[in-house]
């Protein structure tokens, strides 16, 4: 390798005149301090005034923005041949949604460079999926890109007519899934049932016996809930203080067993006071000579 060193000139030997004399040298008048500042500031704005002018220009014509794509594409591919490049999506948090869909939105191939990925513009596409309720995506550097999803927890199956729609906890509507894997959950019907389902399902705990036999749950009137139970058996809710008296149906059925009588409906809406109304064969058998001997 060569070393370059500074080349040494030698020095002047001052000028003499006629007589052998030496010639003072000629002295320089001093450049004022203003004077740098001010030509080095009008310097740089004929510069700026020539770059902004062919700026201008190529902003009118369209062919900054290929410019400046062509060169942001290039340099993307540079950094993907240097080995940021996506060769695999990790998935966590995934349980209902179908992996075609999600790979179909999160929509980067193998080899795409993975500083290219608009992680904000991927999560919204994500978000989109019908089961997902939160998600994030993040770059693990250099070739994965990892989503993590928090997905919808359906708690409920919303009936319209013969169709069935899961509901999750804030009320969401699950569309377009095959509900056959959640037939064990309870029913809600009326049009403000699925953002009122967990908090009437929150109550209903409140008595786990008594919640396991819950086939149905109606909004009714906009005001009260009627529970069916697993044995057809119909309970009318009041509109005030419902979990009070659900749990007064469950000291019920404990001690004197009304669950298990042939009863079609158990009426609580009135305070302090139970109603029942017995099925056909029972009322027969009441009215039958010698029912009460």
């Amino acid at each position: 390798m060569r070393l370059l060193t500074p080349f040494s000139a030698a020095k002047k030997q001052p000028a003499k005149g006629k007589r052998g004399k030496a010639t003072p040298a000629r002295r320089h008048r001093p450049v004022p301090a203003w004077r740098g500042p001010l030509l080095r500031f009008g310097a740089a704005a004929v510069v700026i005034v020539g770059a902004g002018t062919a700026i201008g220009w190529t902003v009118q014509s369209g062919s900054f923005a290929r410019a400046w794509a062509n060169v942001t594409d290039g340099a993307l591919q540079l950094t993907a041949d240097a080995g940021l490049a996506i060769d695999d999506v990790l998935v966590s948090g995934r349980e209902n949604t179908k992996p075609g869909a999600l790979l179909e939105q999160v929509g980067v191939q193998r080899g795409t460079p993975i500083l290219s990925v608009d992680l904000e513009a991927t999560r919204e596409r994500v978000l989109a999926l019908p089961w997902v309720k939160d998600a994030r995506v993040e770059r693990r550097l250099p070739d994965t890109l990892h989503v993590t999803l928090v997905e919808r927890r359906p708690i409920a199956l919303w009936q319209r007519g013969r169709d069935f729609t899961l509901v999750d906890q804030d009320g969401v509507a699950i569309a377009g899934q095959d509900v056959r894997k959640f037939h064990d959950l309870p029913i809600v019907i009326g049009e403000e049932a699925p953002k009122r389902a967990a908090g009437a399902l929150a109550m209903l705990s409140s008595e786990p016996e008594l919640l396991q036999r819950v086939r149905a749950l109606t909004w009714v009137s906009g005001r009260r809930w009627t529970v069916r139970l697993n044995n057809g058996m119909d309970v009318e809710l009041p509109e005030v203080d419902p979990a009070g008296a659900w749990t007064h149906l469950a000291s019920l059925a404990r001690e004197h067993g009304v669950l298990e009588r042939d009863v079609v409906t158990i009426d609580l809406r009135i305070p302090d006071q139970l109603i029942m109304r017995v099925t056909p064969a029972a009322r027969e058998r009441a009215a039958s000579p010698g029912a009460n001997t």
